[in-house]
């Protein structure tokens, strides 16, 4: 069925566009929708067939109808296969705990900024969802935010806003302090590697000690990307957890890379991978190149929400040591790395950034230690008095 309209002129260079859509079943009426388009004659002829074709085609949205709520969980719907998993379960999150219960009710055509105010002023004075008294951290309102201006940005692309209202928040973000970053000293690291002993959390702790992998690309460490001949390490899978499950995929900044091992470490995983293949023969399995290093004793994967709280409760307990998150071990291999005067690029290499200023950026607290280095080395050639050439 080809559907006609009818464009009238407002006034200069104001149209209404005039269509129907589909018969509505309760009162066997058809519909007709009236919107307005700025612009010449042109421009409505051709937003009055796009919006013709939406319909035929059944991806009209009516704004008269459509909420806030309805058109977050359509463009929810939409992206799914658009992002990584990981992410839609982030934003699914925000949009189910945040987004809906503070502006679901409301009609999407007429969301305005001061509703948005509202919401993060709310979400700043009591928006935790925990049970706990206080607002959300500075970064979770801009993640708020983030979520809800993309999910904005396709209504608008679509016709179903007028104007994105969280555009105008853009430069009035709260602002998220820095963390500061905890790392071990050498010292430390070797002590919570004894204090660890034989406890399966040991082998994690122990790669991203010596190679500063994440958390993710070390549960997803097979054997046959380790040469323990040659003492190399590939990175090339990451481990992530979903609402879905488990899933491997690409390192992050989609880059595998080569790193060299220490020679300590090179032993103990010698060490790990016999005493692997005999625990795993008690069980019936049989070790293979594609068996990952950081397994239960069955052979199957450790999550990465178990490996962060085994370690958070077993860490807990160690007295002389700060108060530890696992990727701080990351930190760690970085800060001794840049200490013990490895040149940045190299650093950058092993740890898989995608620039060698975001790995200077990171730790520049390192770097403060680095110039006086620096500055007692210029002092040794050029300091020490010298008797003038004759």
């Amino acid at each position: 069925m080809r559907r006609a309209g009818h464009i009238r002129q407002r006034s200069p260079g104001s149209f209404e566009l005039r269509y129907d859509l589909d018969t509505d079943p309760a009162t066997g009426k058809r519909k007709t929708v009236t919107t307005t388009v700025r612009g010449s004659r042109k421009d409505a002829e051709r937003e009055l067939r796009r919006l013709l074709h939406a319909v035929d085609t059944g991806q009209h949205v009516d704004r008269t109808r459509m909420t806030v709520r309805r058109w977050l969980t359509l463009w929810l719907d939409t992206i799914q296969h658009e992002v990584a998993p990981r992410s839609l379960d982030r934003y699914t999150s925000i949009v189910n705990l945040h987004l809906i219960p503070g502006l679901g009710h409301l009609p999407l055509a007429k969301l305005s900024v001061t509703h948005l105010q509202e919401l993060y002023n709310q979400l700043a004075v009591s928006g935790r969802r925990d049970g706990r008294p206080g607002g959300l951290a500075a970064r979770s309102r801009r993640q708020v935010h983030r979520v809800l201006s993309a999910a904005l940005r396709r209504a608008l692309e679509q016709q179903a806003l007028a104007r994105n209202p969280a555009d105008l928040f853009r430069n009035r973000l709260p602002k998220v302090e820095r963390r500061e970053m905890v790392a071990l000293t050498s010292e430390q690291s070797t002590f919570l590697l004894d204090a660890l002993g034989e406890d399966p959390v040991r082998w994690p702790v122990l790669i991203a000690l010596a190679t500063g992998a994440r958390r993710g690309e070390t549960l997803a460490l097979r054997w046959r990307h380790i040469d323990l001949d040659r003492g190399t390490m590939r990175i090339a899978e990451s481990l992530e957890q979903t609402a879905r499950g488990l899933r491997f995929k690409p390192p992050k900044n989609n880059r595998s890379r080569v790193v060299v091992l220490p020679a300590f470490a090179i032993e103990e995983l010698r060490r790990r991978k016999k005493e692997q293949a005999e625990e795993l023969l008690r069980c019936g399995v049989r070790q293979s190149q594609d068996t990952l290093l950081c397994t239960r004793q069955d052979g199957e994967p450790v999550t990465p929400v178990q490996l962060t709280h085994r370690f958070t409760r077993l860490t807990a307990k160690l007295e002389g040591l700060p108060k530890l998150r696992f990727h701080d071990l990351r930190h760690s291999h970085a800060t001794q790395l840049l200490l013990a005067g490895v040149h940045p690029r190299i650093a950058q290499e092993r740890l898989g950034h995608s620039t060698v200023s975001l790995t200077l950026d990171l730790y520049s607290h390192v770097t403060g230690a680095m110039q006086e280095d620096a500055a007692a080395k210029i002092n040794a050639a050029f300091g020490r008095p010298r008797k003038p050439a004759r």
